[in-house]
């Protein structure tokens, strides 16, 4: 069989998901930007996509494509993409795309507005379209409060802002990220910004799957407590350290997936517990969460989630092929396997050489993904966001809750112990 995989970008960070998509013996055709992968062995065509295409256009050119090469069904994993994905799927014939739901997930607005219209638990915010109007926003709120871009992921951007000094000053990141990063940011509407109460607990975040309209949890995974000011983010660790508040937050992925209507999809919510202790929904996305999670929560709980996505996918309208994607499949395991932690490589400086190193010896090892090339400059929130070397996984065995706290410190060391050689701004600039 045959799939197409739309991702205009980051491709490179995925391909764990792309692939379990050969494993299942699909034909795998990409639809791109990016003008290398027509070398990469692992696709069996590469569909150029015009840069300036977006929308509707962009929808039409790929399943235009799809019905060319003979593909039913398209797939992605990449944020951006998801909306255009599900509307190519339209294109394609099936019914069981919710593009809708794709496009609130994709809008922190739009999300804070779904939630609000459904009482599922989430903070108070305010949506603005520039640094004027969220000054006047302000007004309502109580400091220290968060500024967050309406789009973006990875914490790009995010704020704690303590007076009207720190307000402003967030406010025009939020507004330079927006010009940056345009093609991020939905065009239904002039919000750029959100300002949102501050949740002063613990930060968790949730995948799991849909299959036939029935949510299924893959894993909740701990990160790093980020007091703020900015909210660089680190230490993805599983498996959850409090694993008698998984109901609760089943609870509430259950009410939005539901409230959304999605027959079939990959899900990922971030949650943060108020000062009561009660988790309230931070974002969500018709997606799983990027990169390596995907092989931790695989070794760490067993259950496949990419794989049963694209079973569901392939299976489209076919009723009978829907109800049966979980047979024979691998259940979520009752207790965790293994711990796992992804850290990110952060270094400032001009990057000079960027691998695993000495790293990819340890038992411990699973992965490392360069995320900067040599020349590249890397810096701290907040004169760059997400400006990382790298991304690195680690794994060991889990025997109980200790081991949660050890795979984080073999993270650590394992970083250390990378071939990431960064040289100070002012000496690169003096070489050259």
């Amino acid at each position: 069989m045959k799939i197409l995989l739309i991702m205009r970008n980051t491709y490179a960070w995925h391909r764990e998901h792309i692939e379990t998509l050969e494993r299942m013996g699909l034909e795998v055709h990409l639809a791109t930007t990016v003008a290398q992968a027509a070398d990469d062995g692992r696709f069996a065509g590469v569909v150029p996509i015009p840069r300036e295409l977006e929308g509707a256009a962009l929808a039409e050119h790929c399943a235009a494509a799809a019905r060319r090469l003979g593909i039913a069904s398209a797939i992605t994993f990449y944020d951006s993409d998801i909306a255009v994905t599900s509307r190519v799927n339209e294109l394609l014939g099936h019914r069981w795309p919710r593009p809708e739901a794709d496009a609130i997930s994709r809008d922190k607005r739009l999300q804070r507005t779904f939630l609000a219209a459904h009482g599922l638990p989430a903070p108070r915010f305010a949506a603005v379209d520039g640094v004027e109007a969220g000054l006047a926003a302000a007004e309502d709120f109580t400091y220290p409060f968060i500024v967050k871009p309406s789009a973006l992921a990875a914490s790009i951007g995010v704020s704690l802002v303590r007076d009207r000094g720190e307000l402003e000053r967030a406010l025009a990141d939020v507004a330079r990220l927006a010009e940056e990063w345009g093609g991020y940011f939905p065009s239904d509407g002039p919000e750029i910004a959100l300002l949102e109460e501050f949740l002063p607990g613990k930060e968790v975040t949730l995948d799991g799957v849909v299959l036939d309209g029935r949510f299924h949890l893959v894993g909740v995974t701990n990160k790093m407590q980020m007091p703020g000011p900015y909210f660089e983010e680190d230490f993805y660790t599983l498996p959850f350290r409090t694993p008698q508040e998984e109901p609760e937050l089943v609870a509430a992925a259950e009410g939005i997936t539901a409230a959304l209507g999605v027959r079939h999809c990959l899900f990922n919510a971030e949650f943060r517990q108020d000062s009561e202790g009660r988790y309230r929904v931070v974002e969500f996305a018709t997606r799983m969460s990027g990169g390596q999670n995907y092989r931790n929560l695989r070794e760490v709980h067993g259950i496949d989630p990419v794989r049963l996505y694209a079973k569901a996918v392939l299976a489209g309208d076919d009723a009978d092929a829907s109800a049966s994607l979980l047979d024979g499949e691998v259940p979520r395991a009752a207790v965790p396997r293994a711990a796992a932690c992804i850290k990110f490589a952060y270094r400032t400086g001009t990057l000079v050489r960027n691998n695993a190193g000495d790293a990819a010896h340890s038992p411990h090892f699973r992965s490392y993904i360069p995320a900067s090339r040599p020349g590249d400059r890397l810096r701290r929130a907040p004169e760059g966001w997400y400006e990382i070397a790298g991304s690195l996984a680690v794994a060991a065995p889990y025997r109980g809750p200790a081991d949660i706290d050890r795979v984080e410190r073999l993270a650590a060391e394992l970083d250390e112990r990378l071939d990431v050689v960064v040289v100070p701004a002012r000496a690169a600039a003096a070489a050259s």
